[in-house]
C-alpha cells in the first residue's frame, strides 16, 4: 500500500515541476532569441575591428558585471537542468552579488544616459559624415536631456573688471543717494530752532510758570526761603546732590565759605525783592521793542538811555 502511494505523490511532483520548468524553457527560449541577436549585431562590429580602446570606463566594468551575470545563470541553469543540488553553492552568492550591483548603479546610469547618447551620436556622425538632429523625447518617456550639463549654472556672466583680477570676490558697489524730498530748507531749520529756544524761554519764565500755576488751580507750595526761582531751584538741585553722594558715600561734604554765603543769602530773603529787576529781564528779554525812531531794540538797556550804562549797587551785608 506504501509504493502506490508514493509512486502516486512522486507523479504529482514531477507534473508540477513539468509545467514549472516548460514556462521557464519558453522564456529563456525568447530571450536567447533577442540575445542572439544582439550578438550577432556586435559581432558584425568586431569584425569591423573598430577601436575599443580609451572608451567609456563606466561602460566597460557594467559590461564585465553582465557577462559575469550571464555565465552565472547558465551555470545554474545547467545544475538544475542535472537534477543536482544548489543550495549554499558559490554560484548562488555570486548572482545575488551581481544583482545587487546593477540594481544600484540605475541612477548612475539616468545621469550618464544624456552623455552616452551624445558620444554615440557624435561616433555616428564621424563615421557616416552626416549630421542628425536629436530625437525629441515623446510625452510618456522621460526626458534625458535635464541630465546634461548646465555651463551657464557654473561661468560667471559677469565679466571681470580690471581691479577685480585678484581672484576674491567683491559684492557689487552702489553708489550712496539721499531723499531730498523731506529734506527741510534752512529757512524751515532756523524757524524751528527759534520756536524751540522760545519754548525753552517760556518753559523756564517765573512768570509763565505763576499763570499756569493760577489757571489750574494748583496748591500753592511754601518754602522755607524766597528769591530769584532760577537760583532756588539750581541751589535745591544742587543741594540734592550733595545730599545723595554724601548718602552713597558715607562721608559729609564739606561746603566752601562762597556757598555757605550764598544759602544764607537766600534764606534771609524773605519777601524775593533780590533779584526782582534780574527776573524780570529774563521774562522780558525776549521780546522786541521799538523805539521813536523806528529802530529795533531788544530789552531795556537801550530805550530809555543812549550814553549811559546801568550801574549796579553794590549790597551791604
Amino acid at each position: 500500500m506504501e509504493k502506490p502511494e508514493n509512486h502516486f505523490n512522486n507523479e504529482n511532483n514531477r507534473e508540477r515541476e513539468t509545467s514549472h520548468l516548460a514556462a521557464l524553457l519558453k522564456e529563456m527560449k525568447e530571450g536567447l532569441d533577442t540575445v542572439r541577436h544582439k550578438i550577432q549585431t556586435l559581432t558584425a562590429k568586431v569584425k569591423i575591428q573598430n577601436s575599443t580602446a580609451d572608451g567609456f570606463s563606466y561602460l566597460e566594468a557594467k559590461n564585465l558585471l553582465l557577462l559575469n551575470y550571464c555565465q552565472s545563470l547558465v551555470y545554474y541553469l545547467l545544475q538544475k537542468a542535472k537534477g543536482y543540488s544548489i543550495e549554499e553553492h558559490p554560484v548562488v552568492r555570486s548572482i545575488v552579488e551581481i544583482r545587487l550591483f546593477l540594481e544600484k548603479i540605475r541612477p548612475i546610469d539616468k545621469k550618464q544616459q544624456y552623455q552616452i547618447q551624445k558620444l554615440i551620436k557624435v561616433s555616428e556622425n564621424t563615421t557616416n559624415n552626416t549630421i542628425e538632429k536629436e530625437p525629441v523625447a515623446s510625452n510618456k518617456s522621460e526626458d534625458v536631456s535635464k541630465y546634461r550639463p548646465n555651463p551657464d549654472m557654473l561661468v560667471s556672466k559677469v565679466e571681470p573688471t580690471a581691479h577685480d583680477g585678484d581672484g576674491v570676490y567683491h559684492g557689487p558697489r552702489f553708489a550712496p543717494t539721499s531723499m531730498d524730498l523731506d529734506k527741510p530748507s534752512k529757512g524751515e531749520r532756523n524757524a524751528s530752532r527759534r520756536d524751540r529756544e522760545l519754548l525753552k524761554q517760556a518753559q523756564n519764565s517765573d512768570y509763565i510758570k505763576t499763570l499756569v500755576n493760577d489757571m489750574e488751580e494748583r496748591p500753592e507750595e511754601i518754602k522755607d526761603f524766597e528769591g530769584t526761582s532760577r537760583e532756588v531751584d539750581n541751589y535745591i538741585r544742587k543741594m540734592e546732590k550733595l545730599a545723595k553722594v554724601e548718602e552713597d558715600e558715607f562721608m559729609r561734604i564739606p561746603r566752601t565759605k562762597q556757598e555757605r554765603k550764598k544759602e544764607k543769602y537766600l534764606k534771609k530773603a524773605k519777601n524775593g525783592m533780590q533779584g526782582l529787576t534780574d527776573s524780570l529781564f529774563d521774562e522780558i528779554k525776549g521780546l522786541p521793542f521799538e523805539d521813536n525812531t523806528g529802530d529795533h531794540a531788544m530789552g531795556y538797556k537801550n530805550g530809555s538811555r543812549k550814553n549811559g550804562k546801568l550801574k549796579k549797587r553794590k549790597r551791604k551785608h
